[in-house]
């Protein structure tokens, strides 16, 4: 998860609205397209590095994680399976309450890619690896990150356009793929977190740890006082909420009530009341009133389909008025181009959901308030 500061400083980052306004939203958040079978072995693996940062994951850092799936061993997960499938440039890194420094960051986000029957898959678990650089190196990922840019400033986030038009062998992809060994190794990863998948597609358990000095130090999840956090689902059909977190964060029982058992919820709460639920997924999705520190990683990762659940159950709201207050407003596109059907075991936020995109509406909201503070 990535998130921007709740109090927005004055001055980010030292590169022109002009030139950055030549970036559009898709060159910020990178959606990698699933390759065709043919050009699978063109996606990054974690083990690759031929740049001055070394290795993008390294192995004494990856046995640190939980196992990913159930299939495998995360030494074969690491060595045949985990694939780069998007990136995400951070210009201001915070977590916690209250003014922070920013931190300047580019994340890369893995998930297991299989090619079965001559169609590129994957499966429901991710990584995320945080690779962090002072002002002046920043300034210069970004005059180099200019080369990338693409489309128009009005483009919704989506699978990369030029991308998907190029494939593999395009000079887009070669280029950032230079980027990406240039900029990010082992000596400046600072983050690694796992959401992995397990007892039959119905649970997923999130943690991480901090990377210093080559040693791993677990982070603590916010607003539930451990290391990791974890979703059930207890039935397979996904059109309504059953199971709930594991621990269920105690800052706002009535969403954990409904993560627990929709139906239940429903049947309980009036509607004022399932109101001030939405009001907090909402918040949840709100880049500028929360950040890693602030919110759990399940209720990040599901405020997405909670609020599908409410616009599938209460469609004769006036949506965008009732929640105005709260909605994340901008004024780059805030389109989210993979709605989906409901499906209450979609936890995945940037990247694929089997072989269909899922990008979450946090997502796109990070990605233009990023956009946002750079054109400052």
């Amino acid at each position: 998860m990535k998130y921007l500061p709740r109090l927005v400083i004055a001055v980010l980052l030292s590169v022109s609205a002009s030139s950055a306004l030549a970036l559009s939203l898709n060159d910020i958040s990178i959606l990698l397209p699933l390759p065709e079978a043919s050009q699978y072995q063109q996606l990054i693996s974690p083990a690759e590095g031929t740049g001055p940062q070394g290795i993008l994951i390294p192995t004494t850092v990856f046995k640190a994680l939980p196992q990913l799936i159930p299939e495998f061993p995360n030494s074969v997960t690491y060595r045949d399976q985990l694939k780069l499938v998007a990136i995400r440039l951070d210009p201001c890194f915070t977590e916690g309450e209250g003014p922070q420094n920013c931190r300047k960051q580019i994340r890369l986000v893995w998930q297991p890619v299989f090619v079965a029957a001559d169609t590129v898959t994957t499966r429901d678990a991710g990584v995320h690896s945080f690779y962090e650089f002072d002002d002046a190196t920043f300034d210069q990922l970004l005059q180099d990150w200019q080369k990338l840019s693409s489309g128009k400033p009005t483009d919704a986030l989506q699978i990369h356009p030029q991308l998907r038009q190029e494939g593999y062998e395009g000079p887009y992809w070669k280029y950032l793929r230079t980027m990406i060994f240039k900029y990010c190794g082992e000596k400046n990863l600072v983050r690694v977190t796992a959401m992995n998948v397990m007892n039959g597609e119905l649970m997923w358990i999130f943690q991480g740890f901090d990377v210093v000095g080559g040693q791993t130090k677990n982070i603590q999840v916010a607003r539930i006082g451990g290391m990791s956090q974890g979703v059930i689902v207890s039935s397979p059909q996904f059109a309504s909420f059953t199971g709930g977190m594991m621990p269920p964060p105690q800052q706002d029982p009535a969403f954990s009530e409904l993560i627990k058992d929709s139906a239940t919820t429903k049947k309980k709460y009036s509607e004022e009341q399932i109101k001030k639920i939405m009001v907090s997924v909402y918040e949840y999705e709100n880049p500028t009133k929360h950040n890693p520190g602030t919110l759990d990683c399940a209720s990040c990762h599901l405020a997405n389909s909670a609020r599908q659940w409410g616009q599938a159950h209460f469609n004769a709201w006036d949506w965008k008025k009732e929640f105005a207050n709260v909605a994340y407003q901008s004024t780059w596109n805030l389109e989210n181009t993979t709605p989906g059907p409901l499906r209450t075991n979609r936890l995945r936020a940037f990247g694929y959901f089997i072989n269909q995109p899922a990008i979450s509406q946090r997502v796109v909201n990070e990605t233009a308030a990023t956009m946002m503070f750079i054109t400052r």
